[in-house]
């Protein structure tokens, strides 16, 4: 039997299902704002992780932008050095003097390099050929050396650190 109204039962009864429905709603309600919370922390962690995006793409581009300062920088006193040498009144100095002043701006930018870890590729007569550091440009009957040497350098090659730039330019040994 199903208690009335009237009686004492009745209203816990009907008190029991209205405060069933009030902490329900107090659970929605708690549920809601903790969901509503989270959508702003994920709004507000998408927003930083788009600007750190940003500020790393405009980083390396910057980076990018400026790698090659440290080598133009270090390549100035060459430029310079080239400069005085183009000022220097050939009437009144001898060629070996110029000889051994463009010896020294070779050397200067030779020092230029290996600080840059770029390395010469300058194979020896009768090295193998290598065609990953070298180019044949010509083919020479050779009794002396075994088919595929180098038998003359040409030009030559550059490698930074340890990929080649240029290959040397290199003469071949053919096979008879």
């Amino acid at each position: 039997m199903r208690p009335t109204p009237t009686e004492p039962n009745a209203d816990s009864t009907a008190g029991g299902k209205n405060e069933s429905a009030d902490a329900l709603r107090q659970e929605r309600d708690a549920l809601i704002q903790e969901r509503d919370g989270l959508f702003d922390r994920l709004a507000r962690v998408t927003a930083e992780f788009q600007n750190a995006r940003r500020r790393l793409e405009a980083d390396k581009d910057q980076a990018v932008s400026f790698a090659n300062t440290a080598l133009i920088k270090s390549m100035l006193p060459i430029i310079d050095n080239f400069e005085r040498a183009l000022a220097v009144d050939p009437a009144k100095t001898d060629p070996a003097t110029i000889l051994k002043g463009m010896q020294i701006v070779h050397d200067q930018w030779m020092t230029v390099l290996k600080a840059q870890s770029v390395e010469s590729i300058t194979p020896e007569v009768g090295t193998p050929f290598d065609p990953a550091t070298m180019e044949a440009l010509i083919h020479q009957a050779n009794d002396k050396l075994p088919p595929n040497s180098v038998t003359q350098l040409l030009q030559r090659g550059y490698a930074l650190q340890s990929r080649t730039l240029r290959p040397a330019q290199v003469a071949v040994s053919k096979s008879q």
